[in-house]
């Protein structure tokens, strides 16, 4: 063993990188594919979804991992000498960075580029007659169909809801035909 090697403190905490925010980091990286004007536009398109699939699953995964620590009491840092406190405080402040570079990316980069080649994004306000007549129509008759309502009150207990799945609670107010 070298003179050096027998000198190294492995509990000091500068030798050790955070796992998550290493991995929040590598989210800029493949954010930055997308914002890359010499990758394909579609493959800009497919990295930017990506990131959010990701953070997707760093939310479900890392983030609840701290709070469930914070919730029972553990205050103890990891070995690069951050709280769970304080790494939440400090992917706080690089999540809402890299979401806000994700927004313009999307909106000042990948929209006017998919538009410049006839993809178009439409809000609701810009759609015309015939537009909301065909949108009418699949929804009549492609969506509904395969909708799948549930009640949520005492009689219905709460649906099993699939991860990774696009829900809607819709809360109505007033009085069914039976008076309730």
């Amino acid at each position: 063993m070298s003179k050096k090697t027998a000198t190294l403190n492995l509990k000091d905490p500068t030798l050790y990188l955070n796992r998550e925010l290493s991995q929040l980091q590598f989210q800029q990286r493949v954010l930055a594919q997308a914002e890359d004007e010499q990758v394909p536009l579609l493959e800009r398109l497919r990295y930017i979804c990506i990131v959010s699939s990701n953070l997707d699953e760093f939310f479900e995964v890392r983030v609840s991992t701290l709070r469930e620590q914070l919730r029972i009491g553990s205050t103890s840092a990891g070995p690069d000498g951050v709280s769970p406190h304080e790494l939440l405080g400090q992917i706080r402040e690089q999540v809402q960075q890299l979401v806000k570079a994700q927004y313009a990316c999307w909106n000042q980069k990948l929209l006017p580029a998919l538009e410049a080649e006839g993809i178009r994004f439409l809000p609701r306000d810009a759609w015309n007659a015939k537009q909301k007549k065909w949108l009418h129509y699949y929804f009549t008759n492609e969506l509904l169909p395969v909708l799948n309502p549930h009640g949520l009150d005492p009689a219905h207990p709460f649906p099993r809801i699939l991860n990774k799945t696009l829900n809607f609670i819709v809360h109505l107010k007033g009085r069914d035909a039976f008076g309730r």
